[in-house]
């Protein structure tokens, strides 16, 4: 396994991540009515999107490889 196919795999990871911290928020704001859930899954979903932020960051970074 490469550089090239390691980095795909961490922008396929990030995109994951980004779509997983919408559907939470989507979840949070919408459908859960218990408050101490509600922050459980709104801070799930606040740090999966800065943890996905942070990897795609890398992966434009690290563009030419």
């Amino acid at each position: 396994m490469n550089l090239s196919h390691i980095n795909e795999i961490i922008s396929f990871v990030g995109i994951g991540l980004m779509l997983l911290s919408l559907f939470l928020i989507f979840l949070s704001r919408n459908k859960i009515k218990i408050k101490f859930l509600k922050m459980i899954t709104a801070f799930i979903a606040y740090m999966s999107l800065i943890i996905s932020g942070i990897l795609i960051t890398y992966i434009v970074l690290s563009w030419p490889s």
